[in-house]
């Protein structure tokens, strides 16, 4: 039993012989489904490749509906001129050198609290929700509000998929999640106040952010062993991409509220192929559907041009008639999966508050906000690709912990003052490499932590650790409020701080380097050592 290649060119013996005994081997017996899955890949190919990279479509969007409101409600304090005498008097009294580089200014409107409508109009070409609805200067939190409710949204609708992921699969609840996602999005275009736009972004993030963890739980569970890091990657580079389709889109249209409407059209185009792609033969063998996982490796066979036939009763699995309230009780139940699900929460919450301080502060650090994003994306595809030869040559553990050291290095490099050209400065280049480093460590923590997970609780550990990132993300948008109201070493201080800490919990998680995946809390805790529980048989290499 197992897999047989098909071949018709064998023939018959002519005359009876005698066959030697032969010893069994993997094909011959009943197979894992690590083994399953590394037995039909035999390398990539351009269908394989294509396959993960449109069924991962969605996961373009989530980046861009992140950073949505950065180009939807920008604030121009440069785009505007007089229309007041008091205005008029500041710009007589400011010295003429300085007229139009100095007093057309943050500090100038805001200083001496000039009004919209009243002592000055905006100038800039482009509109947006800020300059509509008079969000500036004391006012200006509230954008930082409206990018914030989106992890609100984030965090109730990951809460909600502990139970969706592990019961309904991981590609319908990705299905899902986009379309309502898409759906907010495409509304946002006729939303006419304050209030309904954070309606909007709590949507928003309800269903996007469904969405992408499931295509992730999705495609680790698809990827063999030795690909699982390259596989990991891939997705995340195919997220990153998100930035260059809102910095595109927010370029190009010039209306606020087309932009909405143009990102969640194409939310609904790239949900469209997943439609078409079957569910996780993991999942499907934890739910005892043997005959859908079995059907389900064939296709993937197909694909990989490795032809196989898959028997019934090939595969050895254990079936777990689970719901959601035993899987509660299996965190009490096994030490190891509650002692490592919470440190993996604490260190994506940590990760998350550093990885979106970094992102909504841009505006912060440099005046070109175009440029700032378009070279944010850039150091992120760059942080997702070192991350495959690095994992490999140091393994899981060990990557986070070289990233996070240079996550601490670069907070310290951007504390001098020095001025490298008008538009760019030691701080912002170091805080480029930073942001590569901590999009580096939050690519890995992806990884790190769907391995350590077992497949019948990796869409709830996904789901919760996922969850407290939301809450770092909440309040990461908030650091670069910091920038604002205290010397601009505090919030990097603040950071290498974070950092450090989230170095130590690292130091207490176990590597998951060469591991075979758990797909029972009872795997976890053999896998660790722990020896209460019956040993499983982990498949010889």
């Amino acid at each position: 039993m197992g897999f047989s290649k098909l071949d018709d060119d064998e023939e018959e013996p002519t005359e009876p012989t005698e066959e030697p005994t032969k010893e069994p081997t993997k094909d011959e017996g009943p197979l894992s489904i690590d083994q399953a899955v590394d037995k039909i890949w035999n390398g990539l190919n351009i269908k394989i490749v294509l396959v993960f990279i449109s069924a991962v479509g969605s996961a373009y969007l989530t980046a861009a509906e992140i950073y949505i409101t950065i180009f939807t409600g920008i604030i121009p304090y440069t785009d505007w001129t007089c229309i007041s005498e008091k205005c008029f008097g500041l710009l007589i009294a400011a010295t003429p050198s300085n007229n139009s580089q100095t007093f057309y200014s943050h500090s100038t409107m805001c200083g001496n609290k000039l009004q919209a409508g009243l002592d000055f109009k905006w100038t800039s070409e482009r509109t947006s929700f800020s300059m509509d609805w008079g969000f500036y200067c004391d006012t200006e939190t509230k954008l930082t509000v409206v990018s914030s409710f989106f992890f609100i949204g984030a965090f109730v609708g990951l809460l909600s998929s502990t139970a969706i992921f592990d019961r309904t699969g991981r590609r319908n609840g990705a299905i899902g999640g986009s379309v309502i996602a898409a759906a907010a999005t495409v509304a946002a275009t006729w939303i006419p106040s304050y209030e309904g736009l954070l309606v909007v972004r709590v949507f928003q993030g309800f269903g996007q952010f469904i969405n992408f963890t499931g295509v992730y739980c999705w495609v680790i569970e698809f990827a063999p062993s030795h690909l699982r890091s390259s596989m990991s990657s891939i997705l995340l580079i195919c997220w990153s991409f998100g930035y260059l389709v809102i910095v595109l889109i927010g370029y190009l249209i010039p209306v606020w509220n087309y932009i909405f409407l143009a990102t969640g059209i194409l939310n609904f185009l790239f949900i469209t192929p997943l439609l078409i792609y079957p569910k996780s033969p993991r999942f499907s063998l934890v739910r005892g559907k043997e005959e859908e996982a079995r059907e389900t490796l064939a296709a993937l066979g197909r694909i990989c041009n490795n032809k196989v036939e898959f028997a019934a009763g090939s595969l050895t699995f254990k079936a777990r008639k689970q719901n959601y309230f035993q899987q509660l009780k299996d965190f009490k139940k096994y030490p190891t999966l509650r002692k490592e699900t919470l440190l993996c929460m604490g260190c994506w919450f940590i990760v998350a508050c550093l990885f979106y301080g970094f992102s909504f502060g841009w505006s912060k650090i440099s005046t070109d906000l175009y440029g700032s994003y378009l070279f944010a994306a850039l150091g992120k595809v760059i942080a997702f690709t070192i991350l495959i030869p690095i994992c490999t040559w140091l393994g899981r553990k060990k990557t986070m912990l070289f990233f996070l050291v240079c996550g601490i290095l670069s907070n310290f490099l951007a504390m001098p003052d020095v001025q490298l050209s008008e538009n760019w400065t030691l701080e912002h280049v170091s805080c480029l490499l930073g942001s590569i480093a901590i999009t580096a460590v939050f690519g890995q923590l992806y990884l790190f932590t769907s391995e350590i997970a077992p497949t019948s609780h990796r869409g709830m550990v996904m789901s919760l650790s996922s969850s407290a990132a939301r809450v770092g993300s909440f309040l990461g948008t908030y650091i670069n409020l910091l920038y604002d109201m205290t010397d601009r070493r505090v919030p990097l201080g603040v950071i290498a701080g974070a950092t450090v800490l989230c170095g130590v919990a690292v130091c207490f998680l176990s590597d998951t380097t060469g591991r075979r995946i758990a797909e029972t809390p009872e795997d976890v805790e053999v896998m660790s050592g722990n020896k209460k529980y019956q040993p499983v048989q982990i498949e010889a290499e």
